[in-house]
C-alpha cells in the first residue's frame, strides 16, 4: 500500500488519543468464563434487521477502498459476501451505489452523508433504495472532516484517479439536527440505522425518533479526538435501549475476544473497518474473506471455552472490569 494511503487509513485525528483508547479500553475488560455448562460447538449465526448472517460481524462503512486495492469496493463486497455477512457501503466509495450493489448478492446497507443540496441527498437515498440496499445508515459525527497529523506530515492528497463518485462533488451538509432524521424517514421506508451514538441521552433520543437500529461508534477515532472509546460507551447505550432495537458497535475491534466483550456488553453485532482494508490490500477479496474467517474462528473458540452456546446467550456477567 502507498505510504500516504496507509497513513490516511491507519491514523486517527489530532493526538490520536481516542484512536488509542479504542484499543486500550478492551484491555481494561476481563472475560469471566462459565465452565462446566455443557456447551458444544457454538452457533455464531444471527439476524440483523431481518438479514441472516453467518456471524455477528459486519463491514463498517469506509470511503475510498481503491486506496487499498485496485478492486476497491468490489473486492470488499465480494469478500464480505463470501464470508456470509453484511457490508455497510459508504457514500464516499470509489464505485457507484449501483455497481457495488450489483457486484454481489450479499446483503448491503447504504451509509449516508447528507449533502448541502437536499435534493441530491434525496437522490442518494432513492438510488440506494432502487439498487436493493436494505437499510440506510445515517452517520451523525462526520459532517466536518477530522484532522490527521499523519496525513498532513505525509502531504497526502487523494489521487485524481480515485474519485468519490456518488456525491458528485457536492459538499456535505455542515449542520445536522433531528429534522434530518425525519427527512430521511420521510424519504424512505427502509430501516434507519443511526451511526455515531456514544451516550445514553443520544440513544434515548434516537429511540424517541423511531430509528430501527443504533451504531455505537466514534468513527474509528478519525473525527473528534478526546471522545470516549466505543466499547466504554456501549453499556450505557445498551441500558437505555433494553433490546428494543439492535445495537451495532464499531471502533477498535481486532480480535475474537473483542467481539466477545462487545456482545457481552450489549451489542447485537460488531462492525470492522481497518482490518477489512488491510485484508483487501494484502489479498483482494480473498484477503477480506480471510479476515472474517480469522475472527470467526477466534470467536468460535472463545465462546466454546467460555461456555457461550450462541449469540443470543451473551450476558453482561461474562465481562468485568479488570482490577487496577
Amino acid at each position: 500500500m502507498d505510504p500516504g494511503a496507509f497513513a490516511f487509513i491507519s491514523s486517527g485525528s489530532d493526538s490520536q488519543w481516542t484512536l488509542r483508547e479504542n484499543r486500550r479500553a478492551f484491555d481494561r475488560l476481563v472475560i469471566k468464563p462459565q465452565y462446566l455448562v455443557g456447551k458444544a460447538v457454538p452457533d455464531l449465526r444471527t439476524t440483523l434487521l431481518g438479514q441472516s448472517l453467518s456471524m455477528p460481524i459486519i463491514t463498517t462503512p469506509m470511503g475510498a477502498h481503491g486506496l487499498a486495492h485496485q478492486s476497491a469496493e468490489f473486492g470488499t463486497a465480494r469478500g464480505t459476501a463470501e464470508a456470509g455477512t453484511l457490508m455497510e457501503v459508504s457514500t464516499t466509495a470509489n464505485r457507484s451505489i449501483e455497481e457495488i450493489a450489483a457486484s454481489t448478492k450479499g446483503p448491503k446497507w447504504f451509509q449516508l452523508y447528507l449533502l448541502e443540496d437536499q435534493n441530491k441527498s434525496r437522490d442518494l437515498i432513492k438510488r440506494a433504495e432502487a439498487a436493493g440496499y436494505s437499510a440506510i445508515v445515517f452517520s451523525i459525527d462526520a459532517f466536518a472532516p477530522g484532522s490527521s497529523d499523519a496525513t498532513i506530515r505525509m502531504g497526502f492528497q487523494f489521487p485524481s484517479s480515485l474519485p468519490l463518485v456518488n456525491a458528485g462533488g457536492s459538499p456535505f451538509k455542515r449542520s445536522l439536527s433531528w429534522d434530518d432524521v425525519r427527512f430521511i424517514q420521510e424519504t424512505t421506508k427502509l430501516p434507519l440505522v443511526l451511526k455515531g451514538v456514544l451516550t445514553a441521552e443520544m440513544a434515548q433520543r434516537a429511540l424517541n425518533h423511531g430509528v430501527s437500529a443504533i451504531q455505537v461508534s466514534n468513527h474509528g477515532g478519525r473525527q473528534l479526538d478526546g471522545v470516549s472509546s466505543a466499547i466504554e460507551a456501549l453499556p450505557a447505550v445498551a441500558e437505555v435501549v433494553q433490546g428494543r432495537v439492535p445495537i451495532i458497535m464499531d471502533s477498535g475491534i481486532r480480535r475474537g475476544t473483542d467481539v466477545f466483550k462487545a456482545l457481552s456488553l450489549g451489542a447485537n453485532a460488531v462492525a470492522i473497518g481497518r482490518p477489512v482494508l488491510y485484508g483487501l490490500s494484502l489479498g483482494g477479496w480473498m484477503g477480506v474473506k480471510s479476515v472474517y474467517e480469522r475472527l470467526q474462528a477466534e470467536l468460535t473458540r472463545d465462546m466454546m471455552i467460555a461456555g457461550v452456546g450462541s449469540v443470543a446467550e451473551f450476558r453482561r456477567e461474562y465481562v468485568v472490569k479488570a482490577a487496577l
